[in-house]
């Protein structure tokens, strides 16, 4: 994919879409078939010009038919979100109508953007998000359906937001193939290798532990969730020291099961768990950007990669363990091992690489979604400031989330008569699922300043959107981009 500043006047290309920002008013010189057929449009009131307002049309160009696409983008009033939403929706149209060449006459919606850079950036990301397609398996894969798209503008600054834009959807598109590639091939080794590869090409620093080496740090309770697979588990850790020694490291915690059966509490439904180490590849993705970024900024990345999987020597729940920390853990749940690999991988990131604050993301419960629906991930944190600085991330990146109540009137249910802790609660009338998991990570922050994504509901697709095809969406990886460049500001 090519995404480019239009440098010239020729219009040699396959479609035009022209955005406009909350009204059907004409802004820009347009060559005259293509002013006519907008006017016919607006006047016959094909086109109401409101936010997510589609109407398409074909003309003739100078390559043929050109596919002429009005959208919406919604004035001030509008959320980011929306508008980029209704623009991906533009370029979905292009991509399905296989024009491999695209032209966007942006400044006919500059009364929406010329104040609003974030909203300029993530549209920039828009043509790399929707024009993706997971091929790898495929023994002759498609051409790319859309192959380029350039931006016809004056906004200021614009080439520098293309510029971060174009990594940030290249990370993005990253932590997609990473999630999609199918267990038998991203086992927790060949992340390892992966996380490496990255590392040597933009200049991170990498360690990938195996068992012993994790047998050695005291990680018995990751052991323990990954004991029934044959694939043995690796520590990934990532580090990108863009900032002074003086200055804090915020530590990216992601969880790595890269298969979950649900172990001995089984899954009913598990053709597409290779997806529950989404929150690997968005903390790999989001310290890859801000490596390639130079964002001025300390960053640790920490994913205990690992399968959780049936065996004679699997856990088992009623298992007691012993985590890194020294808590120990009653388990009563073998389905409920995401927070238990994240227990570990969290003390990891605070004792031994020292990080002053944590943000774990991970597809933790099923709760999530009933919560706060499919298109929003939940989080909890103990840091209102902190909270807020993602709050504001997540309107950047156009990556939704809703801050759930870490209620303490809910921490009983995980009393053990048995042990420190328990990893579920089998059976309480309490519910708030989502919540009692989070609880359960914080338990392990030593108190840092904590946020807990939950990314249940929006790390897979199980149907083609406007922004992402069937799969991996890549969340998380801007919004964690995000986050972390604000704190270095």
């Amino acid at each position: 994919m090519l995404v480019t500043k239009k440098q010239d006047d020729c219009l040699c290309c396959d479609a035009v879409i022209l955005p406009f920002a909350g009204s059907t008013a004409l802004s820009v010189e347009l060559p005259k078939n293509l002013a006519e057929a907008v006017k016919a449009a607006v006047d016959q009131e094909k086109f109401s010009g409101e936010c997510g307002s589609l109407y398409t049309m074909n003309l003739l160009g100078e390559n043929g038919i050109l596919s002429l696409v009005l959208i919406g983008l919604g004035d001030e009033n509008a959320s980011n979100r929306e508008a980029y939403l209704a623009f991906c929706k533009a370029l979905k149209y292009c991509k399905d109508q296989h024009c491999g060449k695209t032209v966007v006459y942006l400044d006919n919606a500059a009364a929406r953007l010329e104040n609003n850079p974030a909203l300029v950036a993530k549209l920039c990301e828009c043509p790399w998000l929707v024009s993706y397609d997971f091929t790898a398996y495929k023994s002759n894969p498609a051409a790319p359906a859309m192959e380029q798209v350039e931006f016809v503008t004056q906004l200021p600054d614009f080439q520098a937001q293309l510029d971060e834009a174009a990594v940030v959807a290249q990370c993005t598109l990253h932590s997609r193939d990473l999630v999609n590639h199918p267990s038998r091939f991203m086992t927790p080794a060949q992340l390892g290798v992966e996380a490496q590869k990255l590392a040597q090409e933009y200049g991170l620093d990498c360690k990938v532990f195996d068992k012993p080496q994790i047998e050695a740090l005291g990680m018995d309770t990751f052991l323990a969730v990954g004991r029934g697979a044959v694939d043995e588990p690796r520590l990934v850790v990532l580090r990108y020291m863009g900032a002074s020694a003086d200055q804090e490291t915020i530590g990216l915690v992601g969880k790595g099961i890269m298969f979950d059966s649900g172990g001995y509490s089984l899954k009913s439904k598990m053709a597409t768990m290779h997806d529950d180490m989404g929150g690997a590849a968005a903390v790999i993705g989001a310290i890859t950007a801000l490596a390639r970024r130079k964002v001025p900024v300390n960053v640790v990345a920490v994913v205990a990669a690992c399968k959780n999987m049936i065996s004679g020597d699997a856990y088992v729940p009623g298992d007691i363990l012993r985590s890194m920390s020294g808590k120990t853990i009653e388990m009563l749940n073998a389905d409920a091992e995401g927070r238990l690999t994240l227990a570990d991988a969290i003390t990891y990131a605070i004792r031994e690489e020292k990080v002053d604050r944590v943000i774990d993301i991970a597809t933790l419960t099923g709760a999530a979604k009933g919560a706060v629906g499919g298109r929003t991930a939940p989080i909890l944190s103990n840091d209102d400031a902190f909270c807020g600085v993602m709050e504001q991330a997540s309107k950047v990146s156009c990556e939704k989330v809703w801050r759930l109540n870490a209620d303490k009137e809910l921490r009983p249910v995980l009393n053990s008569a048995v042990a420190d802790i328990k990893n579920s609660s089998p059976g309480n009338n309490y519910g708030g699922g989502t919540i009692v998991a989070g609880l359960f990570i914080q338990e392990f922050v030593e108190g840092k300043p904590w946020i807990h994504v939950d990314m249940a509901p929006v790390n897979w697709l199980g149907e083609d959107s406007s922004y992402c095809c069937k799969g991996a969406t890549g969340y998380g990886v801007s919004l964690l981009y995000q986050t972390v460049k604000l704190l270095a500001k």
